[in-house]
């Protein structure tokens, strides 16, 4: 029953364990997943941004180009909407790098030539209304367009590269990261691998001791403490029939005075083998000490008892046992039995009690029989 019980927790105690790693590996994943969402959300649309805005400065040098060479393909009104989108883009360009993981120190050059562009695009504006009353003020018009399309070409330009590697080196870092949490996390679950199995060990010796605490070491039947408390604990529940034997073996001295302290020992262990094997679950035996041995009767009628500890005594008597590799001899037992039906309330050192007078009657009345208690039948 022992290891049934120490086989559940280990039983639990993984439970719990496979259940933590789980959690960890689950922990791990979405994170990771997390990051990816983040880095690509991060980087992605402001990646995006810049090379809308550098379609807006190759939009812009074809209508200089247009422009430059009198081209019939130059159209003022589309040269007006690129300007217009190139004033739209820079604030939001701006914003979304200040937004970013990306040092200040590292754009704050590319920053500075839009809000520089901004302040002048107002200009380039009044310009181009300018160009379209007076054709004559193309060449004015004409190096601003230079200079904005140089700045804005260069500084895109840039920024691309700039969040380019800046993408790279965070997801470098949170490659690393991952590494150092999946480490992290290897290293807990080692921890808690040695504590578990440290548990497990020191439940299982727990187990041991307590067996140990309330076994016989001799007979390996269970000893005057486990009986006691087994007792206890079903006097408590008030049980409609319970019931107590002792068993004293008759002139157990002499077999060790004759053969020998060993040979009283092979005695005991033969009729431990007897009576565990006599009795069944939900009944205990138990050997209370010496040459004397105890059996609890629950759920058994006072006639099943009886019928019980008169087949064990003539199991023993009828037993021959071999002692010293050679001497075979015979040995008979005398039993003090209690029974109690559940009439009245009674405690463990009574019904100890009453077995013991019915013992003591077994005994004064020639040894080898079995004595109920009150009425004193034998049997």
């Amino acid at each position: 029953m022992m290891t049934t019980r120490i086989k559940q927790i280990q039983v639990r105690i993984w439970l719990v364990f496979i259940l933590f790693l789980s959690l960890c590996i689950w922990a791990v994943s979405y994170f990771q997943q997390q990051s990816r969402q983040l880095l690509g959300s991060n980087f992605t649309a402001l990646a995006i941004d810049i090379t809308q805005a550098q379609e807006d400065v190759h939009l812009l040098k074809r209508s200089l180009y247009y422009l430059e060479t009198d081209s019939p393909f130059f159209d003022v009104q589309e040269l007006e909407k690129v300007i217009l989108r190139i004033q739209y883009r820079s604030p939001l360009i701006d914003r979304k790098i200040r937004d970013s993981t990306i040092e200040d120190f590292v754009y704050a050059d590319s920053i500075g030539v839009l809000s520089e562009v901004n302040m002048i695009l107002p200009t380039v504006n009044q310009q181009i209304v300018l160009f379209e009353q007076d054709k004559s003020t193309k060449n004015i018009l004409v190096k601003q367009l230079k200079q904005l399309e140089l700045d804005l070409a260069l500084t895109y330009d840039g920024l691309h590269d700039m969040i380019q590697t800046a993408s790279d080196v965070e997801r470098r870092l949170k490659t690393e990261l991952t590494f150092l949490i999946w480490g992290l996390i290897a290293t807990i679950l080692v921890v808690v691998s040695a504590l578990l199995f440290a548990l497990i060990r020191l439940y299982q010796h727990k187990e041991i001791l307590i067996i140990q605490n309330n076994r016989d070491h001799l007979t390996q039947l269970p000893n005057r403490r486990f009986i006691t408390e087994k007792a206890q604990t079903a006097l408590l529940n008030r049980p409609k029939k319970i019931g107590f034997a002792i068993l004293d073996l008759d002139f157990f001295k002499k077999i060790n005075d004759l053969y020998g302290h060993p040979a009283g020992d092979e005695v005991l262990k033969v009729i431990a083998n007897i009576l565990e094997h006599s009795i069944s679950a939900p009944s205990f035996v138990a050997r209370l000490g010496g040459e004397e041995f105890c059996i609890l009767f629950l759920d058994k009628t006072q006639n099943e008892a009886i019928k019980i500890c008169e087949e064990i005594r003539q199991t023993v008597e009828q037993t021959k046992i071999k002692v010293n590799n050679s001497a075979l001899i015979h040995i008979t037992l005398s039993t003090g039995l209690y029974h109690n039906e559940g009439e009245r309330q009674t405690t463990f050192s009574q019904i100890y009690q009453h077995a013991d007078q019915a013992l003591y009657l077994a005994k004064k009345q020639g040894r080898n029989k079995l004595v109920l208690h009150d009425n004193n039948l034998e049997f």
